[in-house]
């Protein structure tokens, strides 16, 4: 008997235990790697409320910088070909933004290990720290390997440290309608990817880029201050009543048990978590893949890079609504129903409209509905992850889980753009075809993902909260 299975029999016995809950709750998943939100006390949980909210409103400040900025790379990649490195091939250049994700990614991990153990505030006061230098000194940048350490490294490491408790803390405070607090926490992704485009774009027509980055950096420390301020845990309320001391640890004590805990490997033996760690991967390389090479895309069909740079405002803009509305629709019918959709509409849009219409055509008018139905599809990506990652996690290791899933994540997109750069280094029509077709293998790949997810959970039922 495999170990799945053995975990499957596990939930059996337990679910026999239990008559009344199953009749309760007839959609009750069949594995024990289900929605653990089921097991966990709604009583715990505020759910509202004005303290609940202003986490949310401190996480949305957050996530502007954390994931707006990452939506807006491909201005700043489009600019650096240009300009500092335009003598440096697109798979060279490609290596920067590669580590930078693959760093921030990785230390994500830690960043929900010790949110956990630390709290979101001195947390994300590390994080905000390192952000600040990275962005500071990029501006002084003109080499391949200074990019590399200064964004790439010290960025990466501000940006990773930031986002897992940004993330974590709505888990904190919300229960039934946290994938509804999730959406809205993150649409400061969509924010951060309107306002920072315009924001570089008239800052590097008016100012040095130096003084266009260091402008930028005290703009993230501004709204990571913030955030830092409003967001609160509620880490001993969410632990099991046995696990809750008596006497507060010293920070010395919590910065040990911090350094002894690690990745949560032993969670990938659970096929929900499993699953959906490997749609987490295929989706977001496909996700930041596009973010960085689609301004460079439109610029190679003839365009100039403020519609390049337009066309990436355009699709933060829908995807305001991308992320909010399937965060309300995921709080009924479940966040991997909706996640599953939304992937599925994502293939379609890029096999049909970005493959057939608009690398045929090369039109405006293919590249400007492309960004507007992509934008809406696609953005849910990071606004329905953590939720998916909640709701098959207790609450209390959500930070945890979630590093873990990212760190997985981040080895995944590394390499993916870097395969990305590859394929586009000659920058043709027919090169950018080719990362089309592979941009769709990876969506396609993360449908099947978490349809595997689904089954694994509740089988072959369809009607069910999931």
């Amino acid at each position: 008997m495999t170990s799945w299975q053995t975990t499957s029999s596990r939930w059996s016995e337990k679910a026999n235990t239990n008559d009344h809950s199953l009749e309760v709750e007839n959609s009750q998943p069949d594995t024990d790697s289900t929605s653990h939100n089921m097991t966990e006390n709604p009583d715990d949980f505020p759910d509202g409320g004005l303290r609940a909210y202003l986490v949310v409103l401190g996480s949305f400040l957050g996530l502007t910088v954390v994931y707006g900025f990452l939506n807006s790379i491909g201005v700043l990649q489009l600019y650096l070909q240009k300009h500092q490195l335009s003598k440096v091939s697109t798979s060279k250049t490609s290596m920067i933004f590669a580590v930078y994700v693959l760093v921030s990614y990785t230390v994500s991990m830690l960043g929900g290990i010790a949110f956990d153990e630390l709290g979101p505030r001195i947390t994300l006061a590390f994080g905000t720290v390192f952000l600040f230098l990275g962005m500071f000194f990029t501006g002084n940048c003109n080499s391949l390997s200074e990019f590399l350490a200064s964004f790439g490294i010290v960025s990466g490491i501000g940006f990773g440290i930031c986002g897992g408790p940004l993330a974590a803390v709505i888990s904190h405070w919300f229960l039934r309608k946290r994938s509804q607090a999730f959406a809205l926490a993150t649409l400061g992704d969509s924010v951060g990817g309107i306002i920072f485009p315009l924001i570089l774009n008239k800052l590097f027509a008016s100012v040095s880029f130096a003084w266009a980055m260091r402008i930028i950096s005290f703009v993230f420390l501004v709204l990571l201050t913030l955030a830092t301020l409003l967001v609160k845990g509620r880490n001993q309320e969410i632990r099991p009543k046995g696990e809750k001391s008596i006497h507060k640890p010293t920070l010395r004590q919590r910065l040990r048990t911090l350094y002894r805990k690690s990745i949560d490997f032993s969670a990938l033996k659970e096929p929900a978590f499993f699953f959906c760690t490997l749609g987490v991967c295929f989706s977001e390389t496909g996700l930041v893949g596009m973010a960085t090479y689609f301004p460079s895309y439109v610029t190679a069909v003839g365009y100039s890079d403020s519609t390049a740079n337009l066309t990436m405002t355009i699709m933060n803009c829908i995807g305001i609504l991308g992320r909010y509305i399937p965060g309300i629709i995921a709080d009924i019918v479940g966040p991997f129903n909706v996640m599953i959709a939304m992937m599925t509409f994502t293939c379609i849009t890029v096999w049909i409209i970005w493959l057939l219409w608009s690398s045929y055509s090369c039109s405006l008018a293919s590249i400007y509905v492309y960004s507007v139905i992509y934008g809406f599809f696609n953005c849910s990506v990071l606004s329905l992850a953590p939720s998916c990652i909640a709701a098959i996690s207790q609450t209390e290791v959500f930070g945890q889980r979630y590093g873990t899933c990212y760190l997985i994540t981040g080895i995944f997109v590394f390499g993916g753009l870097i395969a990305g750069g590859a394929i586009i280094s000659s920058r043709t029509i027919a090169d950018f075809r080719y990362f089309i077709i592979y941009c769709g293998a990876l969506y396609t790949a993360s449908v099947i993902c978490y349809l595997i997810n689904r089954y694994q959970q509740t089988g072959l039922r369809f009607k069910v909260k999931v």
